[in-house]
């Protein structure tokens, strides 16, 4: 099997989600929460089918996927579930255990392919 690279941070990738944490993001959070519209742009066109269809149309049953750190090459596994018009990533205290944001700091995701993953880096 082929090694792969990571695919990296590009700024000027119009995929990129682009996410200012909020304080509730931050203060013992253990979710971040993404806009349903804002992925339904950027991440669910790339997504396999079968997650997709477990995310949208069985919705008791949330899904697992990887979230990996581009800077420290740590994949954590979140378990992602439909609020509302949001999408809830369950698992996101197990990063800020290992990150120090502070509300206002902008973290970019991405999709990768590759890997079948959502990468992420803060920016700002």
């Amino acid at each position: 099997m082929a090694n792969f690279p990571d695919k990296q941070y590009d700024s000027n990738n119009p995929y990129n989600i682009m996410i200012t944490l909020s304080p509730f993001d931050v203060d013992r959070s253990t979710t971040i929460m993404m806009p349903k519209a804002l992925l339904e742009t950027n991440l669910f066109p790339f997504m396999e089918i079968s997650t997709l269809v477990q995310l949208l149309q069985v919705q008791d049953k949330p899904k697992m996927i990887g979230v990996y750190d581009i800077d420290t090459q740590i994949t954590t596994y979140v378990i992602i579930r439909q609020d509302g018009n949001n999408f809830k990533f369950h698992g996101w205290n197990d990063i800020l255990k290992r990150k120090h944001y502070k509300a206002g700091d902008t973290i970019a995701f991405w999709w990768d392919l590759r890997h079948t993953r959502l990468n992420f880096k803060h920016v700002a």
